[in-house]
């Protein structure tokens, strides 16, 4: 069962519960009684319409000299009786419809909040034999065309790791997919709760250097399986991850992308970043003491230490407040007025934005320390294993690629692109720096944005792919 947000708010999930009693006896009695109503106006057009049909057959057996004018005005009756009963059901019907979808959209609002959440998944439907590799942290999916490709190179998008599903990176690869790119992938970062303690018998760690072991075991496998380095795509959180694996490996990427993603977290001031600065590097460590929390036994992860997920999209709300609110309102509105498409839309993002992933203690706390409070990459003293590496070793021959959003207050635009000017080794003519005006979860969801940038994105990296000889 996926973890719920809600589950941290007892008394509210209570008081919730207690407000759909009433909301939900009153649509009840007001869908019997437009049913009886209903019942009683058809049961009265049904008396109206005989006793129509036997006047009539009784004229047409009555004297001939009897005057047509009592047939007339029989008909005349009738038609009037027949309108007035239809203004009438009418006029009381509709008011009712009115308050019954009210009611019924105030009940389904609550229930957003208080019903048990659906698995998250993807999309794109896949069996067992589309999961490319299974690793203890990952899990990589293979979502490519059923066509004849045209480039060789895999486009793999690596999915955040940031409290929710990874699934928020879904429409971002399908529209890239959409695009050319039809050898696709997709790399979903595990709850906490399904990562084991152990594999092969041995403690596993979960930290910075794990991750970047992990994910070079993926862009390896799909350079194996064509013969040609991926196109590396990070969507928000993995960026300075997966820059870091590409600088170690540097003949595993053909292009480097990133979008929303914290790489020069000295860009620009930011609240995440001007936080974690004030507060240092120990704060936390001191949030894992009061916040974290041991994986029970009826998971995999069993053991395994890990920082609530549901503190990190309460973080998110906080930022987002004015934006969760107007949203809340809309959904309401559309709900109660029945545009059942747009507030379905809503539920769908909010039921996965209240599920919750966990994270590992020591992956959340290398990731505050190296890159929120440090900025390590881009000062050149990030520590990988036994190397010391920077922004400065980004290898010259893979073009690279940056995706900023002006109203971001998660990664603000020039921390999402201002690496990209610091990399000398790269030519400008394979540099793509955008910054579009859009927030942070507008990135990956808003279409107007996937049209208008990131169609320029799949050109740039379709331009730089290995195609495949015509025969």
């Amino acid at each position: 069962m996926p973890d719920n947000l809600m589950n941290r708010f007892p008394y509210a999930l209570n008081n919730l519960e207690a407000m759909k009693i009433p909301l939900r006896a009153s649509t009840e009695m007001l869908d019997h009684g437009i049913r009886s109503l209903s019942l009683g106006f058809d049961l009265n057009k049904n008396v109206q319409n005989l006793g129509f049909q036997l006047a009539q057959r009784w004229y047409s057996l009555a004297d001939a000299n009897l005057p047509k004018v009592f047939s007339r005005f029989t008909t005349l009756q009738y038609q009037a009786l027949k309108h007035f009963s239809a203004v009438f059901k009418n006029l009381l019907l509709t008011h009712l419809k009115q308050v019954h979808q009210e009611k019924r959209g105030e009940l389904e609002f609550i229930r957003l909040f208080t019903e048990q959440l659906p698995d998250q998944d993807w999309s794109e439907a896949f069996d067992d034999t589309r999961i490319l590799l299974d690793l203890p942290s990952l899990k990589v999916l293979d979502i490519s065309s059923e066509v004849k490709h045209t480039h060789h190179n895999y486009a793999v998008v690596f999915a955040p790791r940031a409290g929710h599903h990874s699934n928020i990176a879904d429409r971002v690869a399908l529209h890239l997919r959409d695009q050319g790119l039809t050898r696709m992938a997709i790399v979903e970062q595990k709850c906490a709760a399904d990562i084991p303690l152990y594999v092969d018998q041995k403690r596993h760690r979960e930290n910075f250097d794990s991750q970047v072991d992990q994910y070079k075991k993926v862009l390896a496998h799909l350079e194996y399986l064509t013969g040609y380095p991926p196109h590396l795509i990070a969507v928000c959180q993995p960026g300075p991850l997966l820059m870091s694996t590409l600088i170690l490996n540097p003949h595993l990427g053909k292009t480097f992308g990133s979008a929303g993603s914290p790489m020069h977290t000295e860009g620009e001031k930011g609240v995440l970043t001007d936080f974690a600065r004030l507060m240092g590097e120990n704060y936390i460590d001191g949030l894992m003491r009061f916040c974290g929390h041991t994986i029970a036994a009826t998971r995999p992860g069993h053991g395994r230490q890990c920082f609530d997920g549901a503190l990190q999209v309460l973080g998110f709300y906080y930022l987002g407040m004015d934006q969760h609110v107007r949203n809340f309102k809309r959904l309401l509105l559309d709900l109660k007025q029945g545009n059942t498409e747009s507030a379905r839309r809503q539920i769908v993002f909010y039921r996965w934005y209240h599920t919750v992933n966990h994270f590992p203690a020591g992956f959340i706390q290398d990731t505050y320390k190296k890159i929120f409070v440090k900025n390590e990459l881009i000062r050149g003293k990030l520590s990988v294993g036994n190397k010391i590496i920077g922004i400065k070793d980004y290898p010259g021959h893979v073009p690279i690629w940056a995706l900023g959003g002006s109203q971001d207050n998660i990664a603000p635009p020039l921390q999402a692109t201002g690496h990209v000017k610091l990399i000398n080794s790269v030519s400008e003519g394979d540099k793509l720096n955008l910054t579009c005006s859009g927030g942070h979860m507008g990135l990956f969801r808003s279409e107007k944005i996937l049209k208008n940038y990131y169609s320029k994105i799949a050109k740039f990296i379709l331009d730089r792919s290995d195609r495949v000889m015509a025969v």
